[in-house]
């Protein structure tokens, strides 16, 4: 998604949650001119960092817009693929990598996204073998 398609579905989403860019900047920390110049497509896709911090003020989870964004694959035809974990199952295996290794994964969106896209791809590699 180039950055001024990203632009027009940022600005979607905030004019669909009847946000103001004033108040998408109160609500996120993200500035408003930084709001405003990524709605144009000027600033290019934000970074994952950012994404995080619009992500609740807009109402959307944060891996749907680091999909949107292009840092995360979509599966095949955008829908949960047959071999497709629930949402459960790779929670408890992040849980367990982080009690074995004693790390916090949730604290960085980039290697928590990273995470949940590799587990998914063993899962189905696993599953195509069979």
């Amino acid at each position: 998604m180039s950055a001024i398609e990203f632009g027009e579905y940022l600005r979607r989403l905030r004019k669909n949650r009847k946000l103001t860019i004033r108040q998408l900047d109160t609500y996120s920390g993200v500035s408003n001119s930084d709001i405003s110049q990524m709605e144009r497509g000027e600033r290019g896709v934000p970074s994952p960092e950012i994404l995080q911090k619009l992500a609740k003020p807009l109402g959307i989870k944060y891996e749907e817009l680091m999909k949107k964004a292009g840092y995360i694959e979509e599966t095949k035809n955008n829908k949960e693929s047959a071999y497709a974990l629930p949402e459960s199952e790779i929670e408890r295996v992040i849980k367990e990598t982080e009690e074995h290794y004693n790390v916090n994964l949730h604290d960085d969106p980039v290697v928590l996204a990273a995470m949940r896209q590799m587990i998914q791809m063993l899962a189905e590699a696993k599953a195509k073998e069979k």
